[in-house]
């Protein structure tokens, strides 16, 4: 048998935490982008910057499928989305 829509949407506020939480600790870790110099080379990319991206891609990666599938179920439940 397929999960509650209550365990669903556990599940779903768990993966958008995970993702908001990763990539706060990258935008912490890489600090506010600015634009480079004419001639300017590009900063290092250090180790943690490195894994805070790859966390972060990572959990939005485990996100996206959890999200589908949450609206789509929310959607049948309540019908369909408003329209813009």
């Amino acid at each position: 048998m397929s999960e509650s829509f209550e365990a669903l949407e556990d599940r779903y506020r768990a993966a958008l935490n995970r993702v908001t939480e990763s990539y706060r600790v990258l935008r912490d870790v890489t600090g506010d982008a600015r634009p480079l110099a004419p001639g300017e080379q590009p900063p290092e990319v250090t180790k943690a910057q490195r894994d805070a991206q790859t966390e972060a891609m990572k959990a939005f990666q485990e996100y996206v499928p959890v999200r589908d599938l949450y609206w789509a179920t929310r959607w049948g439940r309540e019908g369909n989305p408003p329209k813009s």
